[in-house]
């Protein structure tokens, strides 16, 4: 049984759409996380799941109940936010205690929702300290503690890494990852960050313009997007996309541009993806024009001209190549995606038929 059933969700404002009819069965354990660009409607649907905003038509369940129109303190979740929230004259025990205060808890009984919260989280040292005293991180898993007492049927987490720095960020995925998997809870996750996503998610839901382009488990959008847009949102570096045509089992992209693919893949106009990791240096292969080079350490990344178009390629580490060399490169002709010209919809990576 689903932890949270959205049902045909839908959020108007006057005449602008913001969601259009999201329909996502969440179950228990699972962490869902919500991506696209800004706008795309991913916040505002996180906000009707919590009743901050009011649902123009369509069914929210969380668990066994219709909870479409309940108030938000009546839906059973508990949410953690961008920007932390906390009571800044109020210390750190005394935050996280403040909502089951409010709901009438025993005073024994929330200190003790509380001590196990800050064990979990390791922030038992933290509890007699006010918000002023601690670090962005030591913050952010106050909030998440605050979450954890009230013990709810969902999570909402709406962007709660963005105020931190990018190495930080990568420690409070990887304890936010292991909390999720400690506790069995739902959540539902919140970020533009495609990193977050592919790093956190038990499956994706990939948004643009208030609707749901695709739903999977990370590698699933990764290596079988639904559409170009998708193909080219997720992956990082992201994805080369050009316009071509497909005929007699070659893919052209213009002038000398020529791949293989296989024998049996319709012919007629595309828009072709291929990963920067996907390209290798091979003889014979298309001439690209080094421009620019990444060194990542482990691996490198190239960026140049193959004919009109701007490429990246991704290898593993490289310095043998200098800025303005001039190397050839080749793919699988697996590892290309085709796209209808017109309406951006997957025909498959070549060879799927």
């Amino acid at each position: 049984m689903s932890t949270v059933s959205l049902q045909k969700l839908r959020k108007t404002y006057g005449k602008i759409v913001a969601v259009e009819g999201v329909d996502l069965e969440i179950a228990e354990g699972e962490l869902i996380v919500l991506l696209g660009p800004s706008g795309c409607g991913k916040s505002t649907t996180l906000r009707m799941v919590a009743g901050l905003e009011a649902i123009t038509s369509g069914t929210l369940h969380i668990g066994d109940r219709d909870v479409t129109r309940l108030e938000p303190k009546d839906r059973d979740i508990a949410m953690v936010f961008q920007n932390y929230a906390l009571y800044p004259h109020k210390t750190i025990r005394a935050n996280m205690a403040f909502g089951l205060k409010m709901r009438g808890m025993p005073k024994d009984e929330a200190a003790q929702h509380v001590r196990d919260a800050a064990e979990m989280l390791d922030i038992v040292h933290l509890l007699d300290r006010k918000p002023g005293q601690l670090s962005g991180g030591q913050m952010q898993r106050v909030a998440l503690g605050r979450a954890l007492v009230r013990d709810p049927a969902i999570f909402l987490l709406d962007e709660p890494l963005s105020n931190l720095d990018a190495k930080l960020r990568a420690r409070m995925r990887e304890e936010i990852a292991m909390l999720q998997r400690r506790i069995g809870k739902a959540m539902l996750y919140v970020t533009h960050d495609q990193t977050e996503a592919m790093t956190l998610a038990s499956r994706i839901v990939i948004m643009r313009d208030g609707i749901v382009q695709q739903i999977g488990s990370p590698l699933e959008v990764y290596d079988r997007p639904a559409n170009a847009f998708v193909a080219g949102f997720i992956g990082s570096p992201e994805m080369n996309i050009m316009e071509g045509a497909v005929a007699d089992g070659r893919l052209s992209l213009g002038g000398d541009i020529v791949f293989n693919v296989p024998a049996g893949t319709a012919s007629g106009a595309v828009t072709a993806g291929i990963r920067p990791e996907a390209l290798r240096q091979e003889t014979d292969g298309v001439p690209f024009e080094v421009q620019g080079i990444e060194q990542l350490g482990s691996q490198t990344l190239f960026v140049g001209m193959m004919g009109d178009h701007r490429i990246r390629a991704m290898t593993a580490r490289r310095d043998d190549i200098a800025l303005g060399d001039t190397i050839e490169l080749g793919v699988d002709p697996a590892a290309i995606h085709l796209f209808d010209r017109e309406s951006g919809e997957r025909r498959g990576a070549a060879g799927e038929g």
